[in-house]
């Protein structure tokens, strides 16, 4: 029996469910290069304990110096739409086994590393990591205890602590691992830092109004222009608003939200959730460059993660849960029409979910973590409609945990 499609899914077995994308900041050659360098630290230095863990954030532009209109974005020759029809299954544990990972991944529990098919123990728990000069820089909880109470390390290449500042948010990365962006509280108020990922150019600055702490700040991404998209946090309300902070330091909101999603720095486009409707959510994708203009919305999925050239976005269920989505649709970013559909096997039976911190490995293949069950899976996804799974055994999780996460996903949950 054909299955069926993925509105009704929604709107039945998925909605008693009860919150980018982009590519991982490592290149392959990086995580190589940097996995044996350590590994040869370790060899010649016996006994020596190597450290590092991690977790992850998005973009926008145009009104202002920096960031331009979507419509100055030259258009890019763009290779066929997927044409797979009817709904891709996902079942990690019959799916074929593929490559090595591309993008560095934690084991949580084991408190390890693995890039470029190495494994590193770290001295302890990072939420994300991304590759800065010659070495890293890590978000770290501050009380192991209180998982909202994050720092940010500045470390070197054998993940010694150079600098750190708490609180912190988490971080944004670019797509192409270049630039990176986080916020930090001194007491007074929130300050956005920007940075080159060579440490080429003096770091970007850029203080918020006075508040307090609890007035988070959380930047979301990169957007043409170098602006770098913000969500700022209402402390009464909760309610999460957009703000594009330029490289000259100028700061434009983009009114009307209530979760900041994702962004684009190739088009501009940025998605929002606009309303609650009591089981489920709405959410809008918006022009940056038009000064948050509607582009097209709908209340179908939540939208996060945009492709790294900008063509797609993925829609998860419309009110995610810690559990993840049981279904994952790949949107067309301009229109919102949806190009394809994957959906876990047991959906609509078992205790299974997507979890919505995906990487994208290039334009056209995205990996996610998945847990089905007791167990949790790495698997990759293509947009030609292929499944694999990624790396050796399922690891065991509680539910609603995981110990499995990406060193810098392209979405982060709040």
């Amino acid at each position: 029996m054909s299955p069926t499609p993925l509105e009704d899914q929604v709107h039945d077995a998925l909605h008693r469910t009860a919150d980018p994308v982009q590519r991982a900041p490592f290149t392959v050659t990086d995580v190589r290069t940097r996995a044996r360098r350590i590994q040869r630290r370790r060899a010649a230095v016996a006994g020596a304990a190597v450290a590092a863990v991690l977790a992850v954030a998005i973009p926008v532009g145009a009104g202002m110096v920096g960031p331009s209109p979507r419509s100055d974005v030259p258009p890019a020759t763009e290779p066929p739409a997927p044409r797979i029809t009817g709904t891709v299954r996902i079942d990690p544990r019959t799916a074929p086994v593929g490559g090595e990972l591309a993008v560095p991944l934690i084991n949580v529990d084991d408190q390890t590393l693995t890039i470029g098919g190495e494994t590193i123990d770290l001295p302890r728990r990072y939420d994300q990591l991304t590759p800065y000069a010659d070495g890293w820089v890590g978000i770290t909880f501050v009380d192991p205890q209180d998982e909202g109470a994050t720092g940010v390390e500045v470390l070197g290449p054998d993940f010694e602590v150079r600098d750190a500042v708490a609180p912190s948010s988490h971080l944004a990365v670019s797509a192409d691992g270049s630039r990176l962006a986080w916020a930090e509280h001194d007491g007074r108020r929130w300050t956005v830092v920007a940075r080159d990922r060579d440490g080429a150019r003096e770091e970007r600055r850029t203080p918020l109004p006075p508040g307090p702490q609890d007035a988070r700040v959380r930047p979301v991404g990169f957007l043409p222009g170098d602006a770098v998209l913000v969500g700022t946090t209402d402390p009464v309300t909760g309610r999460e608003s957009a703000l594009v902070v330029g490289p000259d330091g100028t700061t434009s909101p983009l009114p009307d939200s209530l979760v900041v999603g994702s962004s684009s720095e190739v088009t501009g486009l940025v998605s929002v959730q606009t309303r609650f409707t009591g089981d489920g959510s709405c959410w809008q994708v918006r022009d940056a460059g038009a000064g948050g203009a509607e582009v097209w919305r709908t209340c179908d999925y939540s939208l996060l993660g945009f492709s790294p050239d900008g063509r797609y976005v993925l829609g998860f269920i419309d009110y995610l849960t810690p559990d993840g989505s049981p279904t994952l649709a790949v949107l067309d970013a301009a229109t919102g029409e949806r190009s394809l559909d994957f959906e876990l096997v047991g959906a609509r039976t078992g205790v299974v979910g997507i979890n919505q911190e995906v990487a994208w490995e290039d334009d056209d293949t995205l990996v996610a973590t998945l847990v089905t069950g007791d167990r949790q899976y790495v698997v990759r996804l293509g947009l030609d409609g292929t499944v694999e799974r990624v790396g050796g055994d399922a690891v065991d999780v509680q539910p609603g945990d995981r110990a499995l996460m990406f060193a810098a996903p392209s979405v982060l949950q709040r």
